[in-house]
């Protein structure tokens, strides 16, 4: 096992996240692209046959399918505003720019 600098044998860099991925690196920002556009498919998806059932249950046509897309979009928005947000909170709790 290495020691750290301090001798510390569980000292990590401080531009490593909790899962061992640094900073900026490629792959943390592949991990918040794919989180953004997987929050955002889901919900539009799931609004979108959502509101379809419901349209055939009630035999009204579009009504509530777009209702149901357009619900699934504000969520998926929302969504991705708190992911955003907790990744710069992240950012600037620990320093890094």
């Amino acid at each position: 096992m290495k020691k750290g600098v301090n001798g510390d044998i569980n000292n990590r860099d401080k531009r490593t996240n909790k899962n061992g991925l640094k900073k900026g690196s490629p792959l943390q920002a592949l991990a918040i692209t794919t989180t953004i556009g997987m929050e955002l498919a889901i919900t539009s998806v799931l609004g979108f046959y959502g509101g379809r059932y419901i349209d055939h249950r009630l035999d009204t046509a579009p009504v509530f399918l777009i209702i149901g897309l357009l619900a699934g979009l504000a969520v998926g928005v929302m969504g991705i505003i708190n992911t955003l947000n907790a990744f710069f909170k992240d950012k600037q709790d620990k320093g890094v720019k």
